[in-house]
């Protein structure tokens, strides 16, 4: 495959557009470079399960249409500083599957190895913000290589070992909390450590 879209994406993101992003969040912008291999990463899984899927066109068209619409006619970086991640949310449900959005930010905070300044609302909010983008991003990266949705999963195939590197980003997807960790979450809480 002639692509490499984890890479190709990741570096869409320039410094000063994680910068500003770091700000928006209020945390290190060398955190949000961290993180944005794992978002992107997170969401080329999340899109390569899609088109397994029944009916996974129609899905894939229309997640390609509602991240267009998001981002619109503006520029990545414009784009970033006026995101509202509430807009995203039915985007993120098509993405997430049969998790929450909310529990798949939980698992990222929880995951990612970039706590203690990556909580589940941070998390949210910065995938919120990015998986637009990305997603617009696969689809410009598609365009000019004239790949359809076989294509895109294709070159998410090709990428697999990468995607590994990053972590059980499946499951960041799936795990849904157990008794025990949501008994470990609410102590955390309770006691000013959540």
């Amino acid at each position: 495959m002639g692509i490499n879209l984890l890479e190709a994406v990741v570096n869409s993101f320039a410094p000063s557009m994680l910068d500003n992003l770091g700000k928006r969040l209020g945390i290190s912008p060398a955190v949000v470079k961290a993180a944005t291999p794992m978002v992107v990463g997170l969401v080329l899984s999340a899109l390569k399960r899609l088109t397994a899927q029944q009916g996974a066109q129609q899905k894939f068209n229309s997640l390609l249409k509602s991240a267009s619409d998001l981002v619109g006619s503006r520029d990545m970086a414009t784009y970033l500083q006026e995101a509202d991640p509430a807009k995203s949310t039915s985007l993120l449900d098509t993405l997430t599957g049969q998790n929450s959005t909310e529990q798949v930010a939980s698992n990222f905070a929880h995951k990612s190895g970039l706590d203690p300044q990556v909580d589940p609302h941070v998390a949210a909010r910065m995938i919120g913000m990015m998986t637009p983008a990305v997603l617009n991003g696969i689809s410009s990266l598609a365009k000019k290589n004239g790949l359809d949705m076989k294509g895109i999963a294709d070159a998410i195939d090709a990428n697999k070992d990468a995607l590994a590197s990053l972590g059980n980003l499946d499951s960041i997807l799936d795990e849904a909390p157990g008794i025990v960790d949501n008994l470990k979450r609410g102590l955390n809480t309770l006691f000013g450590r959540g």
